[in-house]
């Protein structure tokens, strides 16, 4: 199977499962967009996508979606350039890169995350009335070389994953391990 696949994949077991979750839910605002008011960055930009969010007896609730299902596959190595890619099982909506190279400077990842978050709300709403970007993206951190985030991707399409996995190998990183570890018993 190729990478691209297997993302693919990933992507529609997930979109599945939030198809559902929405079809319970119709009076609140899908993947809204929230500026998150704390002095800590834990989220780049301070930006989340909320995947539902209601107002019941004037109080606000937050939904989200806490999938149960998974691709599930042995862990896949890919090679693209230098970069050696070690695919194992992951959730789309909490997928952590650890990266072998720690950054003084993450600008391409703050533009990546720029793009597909859609700050101004300007991708237009696919026919399942998915918005196309991604719902966060946590703070890196840096440890023993290592460099590590996670990523909602939420709805935004497997191209934008696999630009994300070309940024990084234009940083020269020489190895990158994509994993749902945290979520996965």
């Amino acid at each position: 199977m190729e990478l691209e696949e297997i993302i693919s994949h990933q992507r529609q077991t997930y979109l599945k499962q939030l198809g559902l979750f929405y079809d319970k839910r119709t009076e609140g605002a899908k993947e809204i967009l929230m500026a998150l008011n704390s002095q800590e960055e834990g989220l780049l930009f301070k930006l989340s996508r909320l995947d539902y969010l209601i107002k019941l007896d004037g109080e606000f609730k937050i939904e989200e979606l806490s999938p149960d299902t998974y691709s599930n596959h042995s862990q896949i190595d890919f090679q693209l350039g230098q970069l050696t890619i070690e695919l194992n099982p992951f959730f789309w909506h909490g997928c952590e890169f650890a990266i072998d190279k720690e950054y003084e400077n993450i600008d391409w990842l703050r533009n990546w995350t720029k793009k597909w978050i859609d700050e101004e709300d300007e991708m237009p709403t696919d026919e399942n009335g998915f918005c196309g970007a991604i719902h966060s993206v946590s703070y890196p951190t840096f440890e023993n070389h290592i460099t590590r985030f996670t990523v909602d991707f939420g709805t935004v399409s497997v191209d934008a994953f696999m630009e994300l996995i070309e940024e990084i190998n234009v940083t020269g990183a020489n190895k990158i391990i994509i994993n749902s570890f945290d979520l996965i018993d």
